[in-house]
């Protein structure tokens, strides 16, 4: 995966983007249970790699340990949404992925009949 900032290929334990930092941010900053404990793992989230080629999403990793608290159990799904919009239209949905009390996924599911090739922008998102 080549970096999106320029130059050599993109490793999993990477450095976030400030943009893929800032979305996920955005994406913590809710009130849902374990809000709390995901906003106390983001100073030690990295760039996880890709599960898919071709799309906009990304994995986030965080490691084991380290103090972190874990993220609570909850019912399936992702944990945190936020609407994608442009105006009055809507896109799509940012979610957030928690795997095993960590941090697992930022996925940005359109409603288009194809995948994102980019992330939305910070002011496309709406929602807590």
């Amino acid at each position: 995966m080549e970096d999106p900032r320029g130059g050599a290929a993109r490793r999993p334990g990477a450095p976030l983007t400030a943009h893929e930092r800032a979305l996920l941010e955005r994406l913590c900053a809710g009130a849902w249970p374990g809000a709390p404990q995901a906003r106390a793992q983001l100073p030690a989230a990295r760039w996880g790699g890709k599960d898919h080629d071709g799309d906009a999403c990304f994995l986030v990793d965080v490691a084991p340990g380290a103090g972190l608290p874990d993220i609570p159990p909850h019912g399936g799904g992702p944990i945190a949404t936020l609407d994608v919009v442009d105006g009055s239209e809507a896109l799509g949905l940012l979610e957030l992925w928690v795997r095993d009390g960590r941090l697992h996924s930022v996925d940005y599911s359109t409603f288009a009949e194809t995948a994102a090739t980019a992330l939305p922008e910070m002011d496309q998102l709406a929602g807590p």
